[in-house]
């Protein structure tokens, strides 16, 4: 008990919107139901403190200590950020970090990644020195990989499939992006990513799991 539960206390006025002439409700862990309830807006980062030019902004030492951390953090952009937003970042560029990132968080080799967003290891290493964005291609390309990325996180989550602990996410992922499926003529899904109309062809296809993901 607080000094304003005391009997006979006075209690302080409570901060009341102006929209709605409500009082204010706190973005506070609660319990609910003998567990703890963590509202959204703490337990997720907000897309909207981002723009197309901080999109891609990581930090360097999370890069490094945790790569598919990192790639969530990412991700949540991806899976949050309205078309705008997504269309303006690709076109201010992508970063080269994102293909080492990509790399790091599946397991890949930077070459393996290089190939499946079609850019030479050359160009690759002359944009990483002159700390240049990718080509416009492998930059939707890229975007493109994370998007599907980010649609099978959401319709795991959506399926009510919660995730075991011991669930390899990104180890899922990479071999399903690199195995060819019937659905797509025999093709895999990496390699239907190399233009849009094979990205609407994917996503229309993981649409179409829904309810058959692991979990």
């Amino acid at each position: 008990m607080n000094a304003f539960d005391c009997p006979g206390s006075v209690h302080p006025p409570r901060k009341r919107s102006r929209a709605s002439n409500k009082p204010a409700k706190s973005a506070m862990p609660a319990v609910v139901g003998g567990k703890l309830s963590v509202p959204r807006s703490l337990n997720e980062p907000s897309v909207r403190r981002y723009s197309a030019t901080t999109f891609w902004d990581l930090n360097k030492r999370d890069l490094e200590r945790d790569p598919k951390e990192s790639l969530r953090t990412l991700l949540h952009r991806v899976k949050e950020g309205p078309p705008i937003l997504l269309y303006d970042a690709v076109e201010r560029g992508v970063p080269t970090d994102i293909v080492l990132l990509y790399a790091a968080a599946f397991g890949n080799t930077a070459a393996s990644v290089m190939s499946l967003i079609g850019v030479p290891e050359t160009t690759f290493r002359r944009k990483e020195e002159a700390k240049e964005s990718l080509p416009e291609v492998a930059g939707h390309r890229m975007m493109g990989f994370l998007r599907i990325f980010a649609t099978l996180q959401r319709l795991i989550e959506d399926g009510g499939n919660e995730m075991s602990a011991d669930f390899d996410l990104e180890a899922w992922v990479s071999q399903w992006l690199g195995d060819p499926l019937p659905e797509l003529g025999g093709r895999s899904p990496a390699d239907m990513l190399r233009n849009p109309e094979g990205q609407r062809a994917v996503e229309e296809l993981l649409e179409r799991m829904r309810g058959g993901l692991p979990g």
